[in-house]
């Protein structure tokens, strides 16, 4: 198993990921799109299961990477620029059911994976920055206007603040791009034990026996999540 980073995270960050996988990458792009989102995984890269879809102008180190692993994925239309309507494009996530992003600015080889899905319209177009999908159909977002359209949906969700979540020229981050989830464990960039919601997320983890794993211990650092492949 790989790991995808920006390549901006806390070095004690990286370090102590590298004992759960075999190999990570350091992404980081220049002149692409805005400063802040230029070393998030999630603004090139969408992921469900094992299928992964990049953007054509994903940076060739990442493209090498990929194929030196013998990683298996496909190229989405969308390039990515420094628009919301092109850097946004495979911000989106999904669970078994529901596919959630804004609708007006996915890539069309997304919504295809995704057309047999209940799509579910959001404001807010950086989806995966701001919501985390667990199992069960449990779900965490720091956008208040994506809790209200889920809790209008009868799904479980609940909020987590952004305060105090540490990101590249804003003042705050989003939960979502703080952490990554896979075999039963939660991976943070960062302790979210240090956060005033940490015991939010505590309480589901227990709940859906998933284990978390502190990577740091500073405050969450809002780096475009964590990707395994």
């Amino acid at each position: 198993m790989f790991a995808i980073v920006d390549k901006r995270s806390p070095e004690k960050s990286i370090q102590n990921l590298s004992k759960y996988v075999s190999d990570i990458f350091l992404f980081e792009t220049f002149n692409t799109t805005y400063n802040s989102i230029s070393g998030h995984p999630d603004i090139f890269i969408y992921q469900q299961n094992n299928t992964l879809i990049i953007a054509p102008n994903s940076p060739k180190e990442f493209i090498n990477f990929l194929n030196s692993k013998n990683i298996k994925f496909e190229f989405g239309k969308s390039f990515i620029g420094n628009d919301l309507e092109n850097c946004s494009n495979y911000n989106c996530v999904s669970s078994e059911k529901y596919f959630f992003h804004n609708l007006k600015f996915t890539d069309e080889k997304i919504l295809e994976l995704n057309k047999n899905k209940i799509q579910i319209n959001l404001n807010q177009a950086y989806t995966a920055c701001s919501l985390l999908v667990l199992p069960d159909n449990t779900f965490v977002t720091s956008d208040k206007g994506i809790f209200k359209v889920l809790e209008n949906n009868n799904l479980n969700v609940s909020y987590f603040s952004p305060e105090k979540i540490k990101i590249f020229d804003h003042k705050n981050g989003f939960f979502g791009g703080t952490c990554g989830f896979v075999e039963k464990k939660l991976f943070f960039n960062g302790n979210v034990d240090l956060h005033e919601n940490g015991k939010i997320i505590r309480n589901l983890t227990e709940k859906l026996e998933i284990e978390i794993v502190n990577l740091n211990d500073v405050y969450l650092y809002d780096g475009g999540k964590i990707f395994f492949v």
